[in-house]
């Protein structure tokens, strides 16, 4: 069974429902559906390249999370690839497991070969210690701690890595952040996707 198998999707469907409801009831607003297609087709593209190493930094209870893994899974896995939940609440950390396990479980058996972790940490923490270069990671924290995340990129990105910030257009970046991003234009390429609530896409220079 595959991912895209019409009955292992609508599976996969509920699933990604049931957590989205419970992130609403919880009071966590979720990535809109059309930020979780994109996030999956990148995740998709990311993997077919050979990336290995992905993060969901601000995972929540696991919603942007599961789109991740949607994509990753969505093709043949040749090599071990980690897929990293961060959640620094507690409260939601309690969910965040109980989601990966429920996601896990959906997983083919076919592939064995991806490895997802539910880290209770600070995500910045996580990636100032984090010593393998990051193929893709998707940020979704305090938006005054993007510009702090855009430091450490350009030694943490692959050759192939792709960083993803949301609410890039709503709320939007902060005027701080922006003006980062145009004075390191030599270490980081962006390019916002103008979805409803908007998507930064970063990539290294070299």
């Amino acid at each position: 069974m595959h991912w895209m198998d019409i009955g292992f999707l609508e599976t996969f469907l509920e699933v990604l429902t049931l957590i989205e409801e419970n992130s609403r009831r919880l009071k966590i607003a979720p990535i809109e559906r059309e930020d979780g297609l994109i996030l999956a087709s990148l995740s998709y593209y990311i993997a077919s390249l050979g990336g290995s190493v992905f993060i969901d930094a601000g995972a929540g209870i696991g919603y942007s999370t599961a789109w991740m893994l949607y994509g990753i899974s969505g093709l043949p896995i040749r090599k071990k690839i980690f897929l990293y939940a961060i959640e620094k609440d507690p409260h939601r950390y309690v969910n965040l497991e109980e989601n990966i396990e429920k996601l896990k479980n959906l997983l083919p058996q076919d592939s064995h070969l991806i490895e997802v972790n539910a880290l209770n940490i600070d995500a910045l923490d996580f990636l100032r210690a984090e010593d393998h270069p990051i193929d893709m990671i998707f940020v979704d924290i305090a938006k005054k701690q993007y510009i702090e995340v855009l430091k450490i990129l350009p030694m943490k990105l692959s050759k192939i890595g792709l960083g993803v910030f949301h609410n890039a257009l709503k709320p939007g970046l902060d005027e701080e952040t922006r003006e980062f991003l145009e004075r390191h234009k030599e270490e980081l390429l962006y390019h916002i996707v103008s979805t409803r609530l908007g998507l930064l896409m970063v990539k290294r220079t070299v």
